[in-house]
């Protein structure tokens, strides 16, 4: 009986509390209804129901109350640093007093962000007199602490900052970069043979894998350091393909015909004069071939799983999107794009076309979010490579060597940063590989080139190379040679009437918008990513390179004289690197454009080429005899 009246007397109180806090009738027991609620239920359990109940709209307020007050005690919060404090603590920096010894500010300026976060920003002068952010230091207002520190191009350029995981996430792990390399490089050299170790071919595998250097630099926001170490593998790279072709030109000259009395007998099975390479192409690893299809496999798969699960999508790739959208809508897409990436629209025309059909299926949805069909471009760019490297191999020495160039790309780690960052750049590298693997065919090869150029612009200096025919035992009358020229150009215009079109979308507008935002924008870029953007001061020597680079891309319509596949890719190798390095603006994702190349003159073991046959001695002329007096 006494917990039943207590039970009322607490039920009474509780309802005259939420009376005067102005809850709802409803908030409590209806009187005269009769519910499981009600005071009737005389039992413990029956009031504590009552009372839950009757709490529940009181927590629910005093929530809310709370929330509302921490609301308005957080939006008139003072900073608990002025700008002159925050100043002070930046200045404390010895990264930002190491740049302002070279880079002096002339003031300052301090702004609290919306994160409760000080932006002190040192100012100077560039050259010219006009004002420039020299260095941005982030300060934390609630602890005092230094939270970032940018100089330099840092501060206009994100991808300059080191950020983690910027640029292909997961793959930049060293966990996954160095496995990929040991692969890479193990897989391809002889290690059975250890004479035949230390060769130029090794030292050519080393040297494409040294671009982990610059990289490693790189993704620790070391701009200054990182863009010196890109070029001496580039150097070395460009100077070995040229190499490689000079080597083969001398070896393939005509030997001096000998006197029949010095020539070696056919009989005896010795071999051609000048020869002493193999005899036949082969891939000089010990590796068995259930070995390379498992390697091949693996990799693969790690590729294609961290790009669906541990990548992300930069620029490139949502400009592709961007403009697939626009061509779907009946628009071209140069001039068109939204502000988040006004400047995106710098691709040739094919790089859009290629994102339409899964722009179809997974359509934009206005917001650079996870961009499925930029995935989905990016996966088929590299499935088009992996299948044109093992059909090149295959045509050329069988199944083994198709294998073994596949896995070289496969395993390249550079290959695996650009396809997890989702790039278009492996675009470029599919369209070169097809037209190598139908060099046979002038049509093809003229197809695939110019799609190359119809994507990026670069390839464009192989035009003149590839005009001619690289097998040498072809028909070389003049006939034959003007029927090839007439495929070639086929191939050429076909590829312009697939791609030109989309110029076309807005008539001629479209067509002066193309030239301003794409060839006329690349012109004049500005960019930290080269020597030539760090130091201007290197311009003519820029200019001569530059220049250096269009006259090879003449000279080799004429040189060498007997042209084969081996000096065909690498002379397209040579012009592509040299190309690159005038760029003033160069990244990690150009070096898949000349890869293939660079893999078919260096991972297979090449015969030497044949020489042509030399012309046969002329005969010995007959001594003059005196005539014989006859007998009288």
């Amino acid at each position: 009986m006494r917990r039943a009246l207590a039970a009322c007397v607490l039920v009474a109180l509780l309802a005259a509390v939420g009376t005067a806090l102005g809850l709802p009738a409803g908030a409590g027991p209806a009187l005269g209804a009769p519910s499981a609620n009600t005071v009737a239920a005389t039992n413990p359990q029956a009031a504590a129901r009552v009372v839950a109940g009757l709490l529940d709209p009181l927590r629910a307020s005093a929530r809310d109350l709370q929330s509302r007050a921490s609301a308005r005690a957080a939006g008139n919060r003072r900073p608990a640093l002025n700008e002159d404090e925050a100043t002070a603590i930046a200045r404390d920096s010895g990264r930002l007093r190491a740049w302002l010894d070279d880079h002096p500010a002339h003031r300052t300026a301090a702004t609290l962000e919306k994160n409760r976060t000080w932006k002190v920003s040192f100012v100077g002068r560039d050259g010219e007199g006009e004002e420039r952010v020299e260095a941005e230091v982030y300060v934390n207002d609630a602890r005092g602490e230094i939270t970032e520190v940018r100089t330099g191009p840092q501060v206009a350029w994100m991808m300059a900052r080191g950020y983690e995981g910027a640029f292909g996430r997961a793959v930049n792990r060293w966990r996954i970069w160095i496995p990929l390399s040991a692969v890479f490089l193990l897989a391809l050299i002889p290690l059975t043979r250890p004479r035949r170790l230390v060769s130029w071919r090794t030292l050519d595998l080393v040297a494409l894998l040294s671009f982990t250097a610059s990289w490693a630099w790189f993704n620790e926001g070391e701009v200054f350091t990182s863009v010196p170490l890109q070029y001496p593998p580039m150097a070395y790279l460009g100077l070995r393909m040229v190499w490689i072709v000079v080597s083969r030109a001398r070896r393939a000259r005509p030997l001096p015909p000998e006197p029949a009395h010095l020539r070696p007998s056919a009989a005896a099975g010795a071999p051609a004069p000048g020869r002493s390479g193999p005899r036949r192409i082969g891939l000089p690893s010990w590796a068995p071939t259930w070995l390379l299809i498992t390697l091949l496999v693996l990799t693969l798969a790690l590729r294609y799983g961290l790009n669906a699960f541990d990548s992300n999508v930069i620029d490139v790739g949502y400009a592709g999107v961007i403009g697939a959208d626009r061509i779907v809508d009946g628009q071209t897409p140069y001039g068109t794009f939204p502000d988040d990436c006004g400047r995106c629209d710098t691709y040739g025309p094919l790089v859009y076309l290629t994102y339409v059909p899964f722009e179809a299926v997974e359509p934009w949805t206005g917001r650079w979010d996870d961009l499925p069909a930029a995935h989905g471009a990016a996966v088929l760019y590299d499935v088009l490579t992996v299948a044109g490297l093992l059909a090149l191999g295959w045509s050329l020495a069988g199944l083994r060597l198709g294998l073994g160039l596949a896995l070289a790309w496969a395993a390249f780690p550079f290959t695996a940063f650009t396809l997890s960052s989702n790039s278009n750049d492996t675009l470029i590298a599919a369209m070169i590989t097809w037209g190598l693997v139908l060099a046979r065919r002038p049509l093809g090869r003229g197809l695939f080139l110019g799609l190359a150029v119809a994507a990026k612009f670069g390839p464009g200096l192989l035009l003149p190379l590839w005009t001619r025919h690289p097998y040498p035992r072809a028909d070389r009358t003049r006939r034959a040679g003007f029927r090839r020229l007439l495929g070639y150009v086929g191939g050429l215009v076909l590829a312009t009437l697939l791609t030109g079109w989309v110029l076309l979308l807005d008539g001629l507008d479209g067509v002066r918008a193309f030239w301003s935002r794409t060839i006329g924008y690349q012109m004049d870029r500005d960019s930290p990513f080269s020597i030539w953007g760090q130091f201007p001061g290197l311009r003519p020597v820029q200019l001569v390179l530059m220049a250096v680079v269009l006259i090879g891309a003449l000279v080799v319509l004429r040189w060498p004289r007997r042209l084969d596949l081996v000096q065909m890719s690498a002379l397209s190798a040579a012009l592509l690197i040299g190309f690159e390095m005038t760029l003033t603006h160069w990244f990690y994702l150009y070096i898949p454009w000349f890869l293939p190349l660079v893999l078919l003159a260096v991972v297979p073991e090449w015969p030497d080429p044949e020489r042509p046959s030399p012309p046969a001695p002329a005969p010995a002329p007959e001594e003059a005899r005196e005539p014989v007096p006859s007998p009288a």
